[in-house]
């Protein structure tokens, strides 16, 4: 009896953990987001791809608009100059984005310490991907 909730116990974590889906799982493809809102590389973002819905939050609310599957990223100070010579506004642009584990920022990238109220709490760091089909 105790071996048998011992071992519930211990598989209960991976049960659950099965459940969720993980922004590590994202690192291998290439999709597209909306960037919704931006302050200082801190972005909340709309996957705009149906397959993979799934890594974002719902029900996420902007000036009185309600959007479905985004969650918060950061880009690095590459990435945030390559989009500002692209746009003047980053808000409502399109891009092709990988997820990946860290950014590789150099030593003189300054940012604000500025973030967005009421981000969704599904982080995952994004980086452009210029190598998409």
């Amino acid at each position: 009896m105790k071996l048998t909730q011992l071992s519930l116990i211990l598989l209960l974590p991976l049960i659950f953990s099965a459940c969720g889906k993980s922004s590590s799982e994202l690192q291998d493809q290439c999709f597209e987001v909306k960037i919704l809102n931006e302050i200082c590389g801190t972005a909340v973002v709309q996957i705009l791809d149906p397959k993979l819905f799934e890594y974002g939050e719902n029900s996420y609310q902007l000036d009185g608009v309600s959007y479905d599957h985004v969650f918060t990223t950061r880009f690095s100070c590459a990435d945030m100059s390559e989009m500002s010579a692209t746009a003047s506004s980053l808000k409502g642009l399109q891009i092709k984005v990988k997820a990946t584990d860290r950014h590789e920022d150099d030593a003189y990238c300054t940012r604000c310490a500025a973030t967005i109220a009421n981000a969704p709490q599904k982080f995952a760091l994004l980086k452009i991907a210029s190598d998409c089909k």
